[in-house]
């Protein structure tokens, strides 16, 4: 036991603590019991606040452990991945609740910009491909034509030829921008409430227009109820132009286009049906897929980026639909855009 003698002016909570801290007896005379009667208080008070606070410390050491874990698992994963292997995630398994969010977050980011770098690959590959053959024939077309003195009528007709691949060149390059937004911005997309009865009857009145040239015969069915979808009218209006624009195309002189809009349970299903040359079996697989084209000898169907009906798909899926294809060679084409149609509350459904 130790004995030191404390300036009676030190605060009493100040003697407390130091006696508990350095295991040492310190005494004071004070002038009533009822000081005595408070010191002793407080110091069974704050008897038990080390082992307490030594015990939280232990407690909180083991909880960080195992949040700090799996975060560094995450950086570790962060670290390793680059942009030639995107396929690495962070597992899951034995996380807490809280952090289990932040590796699904993670991890779900990770799956976005492998998507996205794989588009971005492949687009690339392909704007490569595709832009390589018209740019070889404008410059192999003006070679040909600066190797000698020619009258007006062939350089017109290399000029021509230039913008028609110039034409094509910027097709591409619109629709590719077309793709990107409906995969990859969807949510600058409007959705709402959309007459489908009264939208698709403007689609036919522009598709007489088109149709007129070749003489083809448009008709059109749809039910006399009013038809609501959720969509964006404009980006919707691109499918049908899309899916239009190939009947017409692919229809031969005094033909016929139909559409037909019916209903399946709480599904909509419009058809554009046409008497054209119709597709192989073989191509049908690979009809939506991005750059494919039919090598069909059809006069003046204009440029073409193999785009539109890839196009056509996504907006499809992006209005929790898909668009289907029958075909037979010689008798025609019939595409089904299959869209969920609104049967609830309209509210409601534009919210979504």
């Amino acid at each position: 036991m130790r004995f030191e003698l404390i300036d009676f002016k030190r605060n009493i909570l100040y003697i407390i603590l130091l006696s508990i801290i350095s295991g040492a007896f310190y005494i004071t005379l004070f002038l009533s019991r009822p000081d005595l009667l408070k010191i002793e208080m407080i110091y069974y008070l704050l008897m038990p606040l080390p082992p307490v606070f030594l015990l939280g410390y232990l407690m909180s050491q083991i909880s960080i452990g195992k949040i700090i874990k799996p975060i560094k698992r995450v950086a570790e994963t962060a670290e390793s991945i680059t942009h030639e292997d995107l396929s690495r995630r962070v597992k899951a398994e034995n996380v807490s609740g809280e952090v289990q969010c932040l590796v699904k977050s993670f991890n779900d980011m990770i799956s976005r910009l492998e998507a996205a770098f794989a588009y971005i690959t492949e687009s690339s590959s392909y704007i490569a491909h595709e832009l390589k053959t018209p740019l070889a024939i404008m410059r192999g077309e003006a070679e040909v034509a600066l190797k000698k003195e020619r009258d007006k009528e062939e350089y017109k007709k290399v000029i021509i030829g230039s913008l028609e691949e110039t034409r094509r060149m910027l097709k591409i390059i619109e629709d590719l921008l077309l793709l990107t937004r409906v995969n990859y911005r969807s949510d600058d997309l409007q959705m709402l409430p959309l007459d489908l009865s009264q939208f698709v009857e403007v689609l036919f009145e522009k598709a007489k227009i088109l149709a007129e040239r070749k003489n083809i015969t448009v008709n059109f069915q749809v039910p006399e109820t009013t038809v609501l979808v959720n969509a964006d009218e404009p980006t919707l209006r691109r499918l049908f132009l899309n899916l239009i624009d190939n009947a017409i195309k692919y229809t031969p002189q005094d033909g016929r286009v139909d559409f037909i809009v019916r209903f399946e349970d709480e599904r909509v299903k419009i058809s554009i049906a046409d008497t054209g040359i119709g597709i192989a079996q073989e191509n049908l697989p690979k009809l939506f897929d991005k750059f494919f084209r039919i090598e069909e000898k059809i006069k003046d169907t204009g440029p073409s980026s193999g785009l539109g009906l890839s196009i056509a798909q996504s907006i499809a899926k992006l209005h929790q639909g898909e668009i289907t294809v029958s075909s037979q060679i010689g008798k025609g084409t019939v595409f089904t855009v299959d869209l969920p149609r609104i049967t609830g509350d309209i509210s409601r459904a534009a919210s979504k």
